[in-house]
């Protein structure tokens, strides 16, 4: 191999992909090449995304995941013009990229939800991406697992993510098309909980009716709960939880939760 230093991008790239796999060694190597000036441009960008796209589902060193990610993570919120934001050319190119070849591995997941969780914001159409390409992923096999929690809780409560911490209504009927289409299923313990947790935010920890449940939200609430007409255990969990802390709930939706008693 040439000097890995000094050879065009796409000389290195084909290089490494020669054999199919990316080794502990070349990943040391491609460290030393993009960080050499301490920043990640566009080209170094488009480099990381070609190597992981010609090796995607190969048995590649475990650490290319952990590079790729920190590496166009670098890219877009560490750079002059939008730190720490995703700006709209930053979620085109990131979109297209990922897209590019049709389906959207592991690695390219990883980067999506590390980036939700660490950006400051990012544009509408990232967000609404990075939940759909989520909710893909999490239903593939038709259970939530407990590192699919993780990253679930990571998204929506990264800063990034609709309205930084809080649970914005995009996050909150994201959340409720995860519990409805695996509702049943052996999910991880912990998914109940953020169910409960992030939906019961959203409703009571607002801007516009902090610790109450509005009009707006018990309609919401009784048509996301009634929509594949049956009441789960996470919902009854989760209306148990608002009947104990909403400070006033609408008179619909307190019926609804009466009749759960009888």
């Amino acid at each position: 191999m040439s000097n890995h230093m000094t050879q065009p991008l796409t000389e290195f790239a084909a290089a490494i992909i020669d054999d199919g796999v990316i080794d502990a060694e070349e990943i040391t190597k491609i460290r030393e090449r993009i960080y050499a000036d301490g920043v990640i441009d566009r080209e170094e960008a488009d480099f990381m995304f070609s190597l992981n796209d010609a090796t995607s589902g190969a048995n590649n060193d475990q650490g290319w995941q952990g590079l790729f990610v920190e590496a166009l993570t670098d890219h877009v919120l560490k750079d002059e013009e939008s730190p720490n934001e995703i700006d709209d050319d930053e979620a085109s190119y990131l979109i297209t990229k990922i897209e590019a070849d049709g389906k959207i591995d592991s690695n390219e997941l990883a980067l999506l939800v590390n980036i939700v969780a660490n950006a400051k914001t990012a544009t509408d159409d990232f967000n609404a991406f990075v939940l759909s390409s989520l909710k893909s992923a999490v239903l593939e096999d038709g259970i939530i697992d407990e590192s699919e929690v993780q990253m679930i809780r990571s998204v929506i409560y990264g800063t990034g993510g609709g309205a930084g911490s809080d649970v914005d209504r995009a996050e909150a009927d994201f959340i409720f098309d995860l519990n409805d289409a695996t509702s049943g299923k052996d999910n991880h313990s912990s998914w109940k909980e953020l169910f409960v947790e992030a939906i019961a935010k959203h409703v009571l920890e607002d801007e516009e009716s902090p610790g109450e449940v509005d009009e707006d939200e018990g309609e919401w609430l009784i048509k996301r709960i009634e929509g594949d007409g049956k009441y789960d255990e996470n919902e009854k969990a989760l209306l148990k939880n608002i009947e104990k802390n909403a400070k006033s709930i609408p008179g619909k939706l307190k019926t609804k939760m009466e009749m759960l008693h009888t």
